[in-house]
């Protein structure tokens, strides 16, 4: 555990929006503020929350949710001159138990789509680059991961941002009913473990988190770009 203290925003509808400014890299340093923002979906928001999130300049938003999602809970962002949708997941991608099963299947299905995401922010204009998904959790929690490892984050300080999540969003869990059908092996929240496996898996089976993007299309001058945006 580290003592890294995230800077949640607070745009009225989301719950688990926060600035990944501030937490540590492991040569030393931190990541820059208003680089990066990982959130639940922007779909969520209230109209104060949709001025919120404007107010905060951000040059783009990586929407990860697949078409369906889209059409059904649309983008209040969508309009955003900078708004991509690019999904990590096919329609025919298969539901695994275990939360590091669903990660690790994910990620050796489809290493162009993760490289495609985190090119999207490596390239994007200068300014605060929002990564989202639905909960702003599994996905998002593994774009956000691959990016954070490129730069050197301190790994404590990663796998502690990507369990908050289950603190953030648990007031809208509790209000889920209790009969909702959970893939097996999927009923508890997933814990830092989780993250840590599936980086450890990509490591073991590639050499390194780069080596894994390279495969899917992520150039040197996507590395270079992406730690000149999130370090500086």
């Amino acid at each position: 555990m580290t003592d890294y203290t995230p800077l949640h925003l607070d745009w009225p509808g989301c719950l688990n929006v926060r600035d990944l400014g501030g937490l540590p890299l492991s040569g030393g340093g931190t990541v820059r503020e208003r680089a990066l923002v990982r959130s639940d979906s922007p779909s969520f928001l209230t109209d104060d929350g949709v001025a919120a999130a404007t107010a905060y300049r951000l040059a783009r938003i990586i929407d990860l949710r697949r078409p369906w999602e889209n059409e059904e809970w649309p983008s209040l962002l969508a309009d955003h001159p900078g708004y991509l949708s690019l999904p990590v997941q096919q329609p025919d991608d298969p539901e695994e138990g275990p939360w590091v099963h669903l990660y690790t299947g994910l990620l050796d299905r489809h290493p162009d789509l993760f490289a495609r995401a985190v090119a999207a922010l490596a390239d994007a204009p200068e300014g605060p680059v929002l990564v989202h998904c639905v909960a702003g959790k599994d996905r998002t929690g593994l774009v956000v991961a691959l990016a954070l490892s490129l730069v050197g984050a301190d790994a404590d300080a990663l796998a502690d941002d990507y369990e908050l999540t289950n603190e953030r969003l648990a007031p809208r869990y509790a209000k889920l009913p209790e009969d909702r059908e959970i893939p097996a092996g999927r009923e508890i929240p997933p814990t830092r473990h989780v993250i840590v496996a599936a980086l450890e898996h990509l490591r073991a089976r590639h050499g390194s988190v780069e080596a894994y993007l390279t495969r899917g299309g992520l150039t040197p001058g996507h590395v270079r770009a992406l730690r000149a945006r999130l370090v500086g």
